[in-house]
């Protein structure tokens, strides 16, 4: 008692009635008082292991907490693209995205336009990088990422054909390869077709840019895609011929769409992020694979100022 009292600065008579009030608020005896030198008593010496591993455990959680507290806060992303962004861009954007923030955490899905937006909306998703900004609705923040050409695409063998004839006169001969109805680049191509007051018979549709690049590959007819696509599909790109569009060009642009008010930070540097690789190594592949788009290249990544101003 005497040692217990020097060692936690207290007097002895305050030791022993703090033993005295432990035993009756457990209801067993803690101290044999009738042996010399004093001697816990079974009950005591389970007490004593007890609140050893108890403090023991207090120190580890402490340590956590401390821990824990240096480090920058955790943030969960999920994140929609579209497929052929995900494809070609993806895997760089995605890992310099957790290079650069080590308490990132990136749940990555990629799909057709439609799922994104509706995702989004339900809040199943923090952000989407989509070719479809849904300037119809409100409180969403849009950052444009990728501003490019639609082409037309044709197997080696038919360049000299098609080369500086009318979209219309080339569909007389050939078949159009669509997109699929449901994707957003098909729902751009039949606009685009119907300003041009063009009717084409459908023949054959597809959900993803490898399938039809493919086909137009094999020789089953000509199609209308865009640049990225072409990225995408590249296993068959040394069977295609990439020609501009006849008449009237359109474009597709990639937006990163976020809702308003809940990635202010984060969403701005993704955008920033994507865009350094589409200029730094994305549109050079492009130009490389189609060269006469290199004099409208630097058009194709807007300026990090044309973004919709938070409200």
């Amino acid at each position: 008692m005497s040692a217990a009292a020097t060692q936690f600065g207290m007097t002895q008579s305050a030791v022993s009635q703090a033993v005295k009030r432990a035993e009756a608020q457990v209801g067993v005896i803690l101290v044999h008082r009738d042996r010399r030198p004093l001697v816990a008593t079974e009950a005591g010496r389970v007490l004593l292991t007890q609140m050893r591993e108890i403090a023991s455990r207090t120190e580890l959680a402490i340590d956590a907490v401390r821990a824990s507290g240096r480090r920058p806060e955790r943030q969960d992303l999920r994140l929609g693209m579209v497929d052929t962004f995900a494809s070609v861009v993806g895997p760089v954007l995605i890992r310099k995205l957790m290079d650069e923030a080590v308490a990132l955490r990136i749940n990555a899905f990629s799909g057709l336009v439609h799922t994104h937006s509706n995702a989004l909306m339900r809040h199943e998703i923090d952000a989407a990088i989509t070719s479809d900004a849904m300037e119809e609705l409100d409180d969403l923040v849009r950052f444009p990422l990728l501003r490019e050409p639609f082409v037309l695409v044709a197997p080696l063998a038919w360049a000299d054909s098609l080369r500086n004839r009318a979209l219309q006169d080339a569909l007389r001969d050939y078949s159009l390869i669509r997109y699929s109805a449901r994707s957003h680049t098909g729902m751009q191509v039949e606009r685009h077709l119907r300003r041009l007051r063009i009717e084409h018979p459908w023949v054959l549709s597809f959900d993803t840019s490898d399938s039809l690049l493919a086909m137009v590959a094999g020789g089953v007819g000509i199609a209308i895609t865009t640049p990225l696509c072409l990225m995408q599909g590249a296993l068959h790109s040394s069977a295609l011929a990439v020609l501009p569009l006849p008449g009237r060009g359109f474009s597709r642009e990639v937006t990163l769409v976020t809702r308003r008010g809940e990635l202010d930070i984060l969403a701005p540097r993704i955008a920033d992020v994507a865009r350094q690789i589409l200029r730094k190594f994305t549109v050079p592949q492009i130009v490389k694979r189609v060269p006469w788009l290199e004099p409208i290249s630097a058009e194709m990544i807007p300026s990090p100022l044309d973004v919709e101003a938070p409200a």
